[in-house]
């Protein structure tokens, strides 16, 4: 997408608008997104927004601008107005939200934060659709290319997709994907979580052990945090929260490894896949096969 492919979509979408500027964003892993600035015609009012495409590289990554846009508008209707993005317009090509002045956080950013962010996250409207993991999974399957080849791989993926999948809580609203890189502080500091392209319904165990994972956590410590910052109290809960977070962590590696290999598909130059996502996948491929102990 170019500045000129831009123009021409919001001379088409929002005529009543002019498009000022338009700057392509680095940093994110399964968008490619663009910070645009429009004003308004007639009145002048100027809106500084970040346009979220709906492309095929969205559609591999099992990504939904629909379901994006329904999840952040349920956020403004909650005292929880300013934990997400406002929407601005969807239309059939993407996703305008408001861009969120301030910086990213750190890898050092407060535990206890973060903790209270993804309790907040899970007192959000549940969405009506949701995350299984096997499910996702699958998908990813379908948009990996020539690595589905690796009889090593194969085994990994069977594994995962013959077993049968505890449920631990009732589900919740899970942004998926709470790491440091997708909070905003603001200069007021205030803090607002973006990107939540992969928000759904799920077990809020398995959105707790992505965050942990996404964040290189210290499990027992960022358990005990979240139970703190939910009012779970009594002992034989906590424990469950343990236990359902050490469970979900090669859950975790599994569908890192697999989104990172349709990212080297995807981003892929000719036919020499992305290196970087490459890394990743088989760094995650290894673990995952030494952890569970197969065996050629």
């Amino acid at each position: 997408m170019s500045t000129d492919t831009l123009h021409e979509l919001f001379v088409l979408r929002l005529p009543d608008y002019h498009l000022v500027s338009a700057k392509p964003l680095s940093g994110g892993l399964s968008n490619r997104c663009w910070k645009v600035v429009l004003t308004h015609k007639a009145t002048g009012e100027r809106h500084a927004l970040v346009w979220r495409p709906h492309s095929f590289s969205s559609q591999a990554f099992g990504v939904s601008r629909q379901h994006e846009h329904l999840v952040l508008q349920s956020t403004l209707k909650t005292p929880c107005s300013t934990l997400a993005p406002r929407p601005f317009v969807l239309f059939n090509e993407g996703l305008l939200v408001d861009w969120v002045e301030g910086h990213t956080a750190s890898k050092e950013f407060s535990l206890t934060t973060l903790m209270s962010l993804q309790a907040a996250i899970h007192q959000q409207p549940l969405p009506s659709w949701r995350l299984n993991p096997q499910q996702r999974g699958a998908h990813y399957w379908r948009y990996m290319g020539d690595a589905t080849g690796d009889p090593q791989l194969e085994r990994i993926h069977a594994f995962f997709q013959a077993q049968s999948v505890k449920k631990w809580f009732e589900e919740t609203c899970c942004h998926h994907d709470l790491g440091w890189y997708n909070i905003i502080v603001a200069p007021d500091d205030r803090f607002t979580v973006i990107d939540w392209e992969y928000a759904a319904a799920g077990d809020p165990s398995l959105d707790l052990a992505l965050t942990i994972a996404a964040n290189q956590l210290e499990p027992s410590e960022a358990v005990d945090i979240y139970c703190q910052q939910v009012g779970v109290h009594d002992a034989i809960t906590q424990r469950r929260w343990h236990s359902a977070v050490e469970y979900w962590h090669p859950w975790c590696d599994y569908l890192a490894m697999l989104w990172f290999y349709v990212g080297a598909n995807q981003f892929a130059c000719g036919e020499r896949l992305d290196e970087d996502y490459l890394r990743e996948a088989q760094s995650l491929q290894a673990l995952l096969w030494n952890n569970l102990q197969f065996s050629d």
